[in-house]
């Protein structure tokens, strides 16, 4: 397999230097061993692949053209190498640094306007592999968006990012994504990046020798939700291949058909007939099963236990699992509740950020007539409160946070008081992040910077304090369970 070069000038005189990163753009290089398999997933793929802020791999795409090809693919195997001059010529690199520009297959692409992509390249690749500058749902969001108007219909994809967004990606695609068993490494990043696609990796199924073993624990979870991916995508293959013959529509379709039919003029007879004529706001679910209580005003009121017994339910009573689970679950209440704070924060910072921006224009448009710049000077007084009133309320949360830190600090002592191990780490990111959120200049880079912080080093250890809180407090009600079982057994 050809590896790919650290410095390589296209045909067009563009140069492309694996060694320099622009810090302004937040540029982040794979390491040469991760480009070429990368890469090789691409060239097993795709005959047009659209890069989306990753020069990197388009670049070394080029260079293995130029060289002759890894023979990833079938057609390189035989020998044909049109397959691989097609895959460079069909494919383009969207990307915001110009200094690329003059490359044939350079387009110009800002996340902040996803939707300014060239009528041309609306479905025209098979292929789309994306890497943002920044890792935040706003940022995925417009990548996600621009990565639908170039894919074609059936179309593969590769996302790399942090672990912590596969559940939001998935979200934003309202699709399946899988992780592969690969995982890039980046130099200069202080995070591990790992790979998703939306069908079952190739290229990318082997670990990178590069990085440190996985844990086996998590190399069998990943699996386990690969697994449950692949089965979903058959289910929905399934069900849209199913033969449909014979069955019903459901009531409300087959409404819907009939007015559709009685609109053109068709009459409809029989059942059809009979459903057409009730109206829409008569056909609920009102169907109820024997043996299941309805209660009147249901949505007012709890029933009371009497009623409850009365209807053949059981009730569960409240049960005092000890001052041990009542610390747990005060604990892992303040933990989240900190963990919200934190989204509140950049929320904040993000509205600051608005707001000093909007008085910079305020006072660069100001105008020399007396009446303009009272107004001018009104408006920027407004601007002035507004950002007093979201400043004193951004630096009377962080007070919030110190004091919830000093209150989990003392639940923690208590916690290793009653045999439990004092979790330390968590709380030391816990302070590092209301310091980072004090300090952060309001700069739209350094905000975003924090916010992938946010999401790596500060609420990473929060979630796993709270999996372990959640684990102590099911493994308190299994024990009270089998003490009570145990003492009705010897009655």
């Amino acid at each position: 397999m050809t590896e790919a070069a650290p410095c390589f000038v296209t045909e067009s005189g563009v140069r492309f230097d694996h060694n320099v990163e622009r810090a302004e753009f937040n540029q982040y290089w794979y390491s040469i061993h991760t480009i070429d398999a990368l890469i090789g997933e691409v060239r097993h793929h795709a005959t047009a692949c659209a890069f989306l802020s990753t020069p990197s791999l388009y670049f070394a795409m080029i260079a293995a053209d130029k060289n002759g090809g890894d023979g990833n693919t079938e057609e390189a195997s035989k020998g044909d190498s049109n397959a691989k001059s097609a895959l460079v010529r069909d494919s383009r690199l969207f990307e915001y640094d110009k200094q690329w520009k003059d490359d044939t297959g350079f387009v110009f692409y800002d996340f902040h306007r996803p939707e300014e992509v060239p009528v041309q390249y609306f479905g025209a690749f098979d292929y789309v592999v994306a890497d943002p500058p920044f890792i935040t749902e706003d940022v995925w969001t417009a990548y996600i968006q621009t990565a639908k108007l170039l894919l074609r219909n059936g179309g593969k994809l590769l996302f790399t990012t942090v672990m912590e967004n596969h559940t939001m990606l998935e979200g934003l695609l309202d699709g399946p994504l899988f992780i592969a068993t690969f995982r890039p490494a980046i130099a200069h990043l202080t995070y591990q990046y790992v790979c998703f696609t939306n069908y079952r990796p190739t290229r990318l199924s082997q670990v990178n020798e590069e990085l440190p073993p996985d844990d086996p624990k998590i190399v069998a979870a990943i699996q386990m939700a690969n697994d449950l991916r692949e089965s979903e995508k058959a289910f929905v293959a399934q069900a849209q291949q199913r033969d449909r013959r014979g069955e019903q529509p459901l009531p409300a379709t087959l409404r819907t058909n009939t007015v559709e039919s009685a609109l053109k003029g068709d009459t409809a007879t029989g059942r059809e007939a009979d459903i057409a004529g009730i109206p829409i706001s008569a056909m609920k679910w009102g169907y109820i099963p024997d043996g299941l209580a309805v209660y009147a005003n249901g949505d007012h009121f709890v029933p009371s236990a009497a009623a409850v017994e009365g209807a053949g339910c059981s009730q569960e009573e409240e049960v005092d699992y000890g001052e041990t689970y009542s610390l747990v679950v005060a604990l892992r209440e303040v933990i989240d509740n900190f963990k919200r704070h934190v989204d509140v924060l950049q929320k904040s910072l993000d509205q600051m950020l608005k707001l000093q921006l909007k008085r910079a224009k305020m006072e660069a448009q100001g105008d020399n007539a007396a009446e303009a710049a009272a107004s001018a000077a009104a408006a920027v007084n407004e601007v002035d409160a507004a950002l007093v009133s979201c400043k004193e309320q951004f630096d009377g949360m962080l007070e919030e946070m110190r004091g919830m830190i000093e209150n989990i600090e003392t639940m923690e002592t208590r916690l290793a008081d009653v045999g439990g191990e004092v979790a330390v780490t968590y709380v030391g990111a816990m302070k590092e992040c209301v310091e980072a959120y004090a300090n952060v200049p309001l700069q739209k880079q350094k905000l975003n910077e924090l916010a992938a912080d946010a999401t790596r080093k500060y609420k990473s250890p929060l979630f796993n304090r709270m999996k372990e809180l959640l684990q102590w407090i099911k493994d308190i009600k299994k024990n009270y369970q089998l003490q009570q079982r145990n003492g009705e057994g010897g009655k």
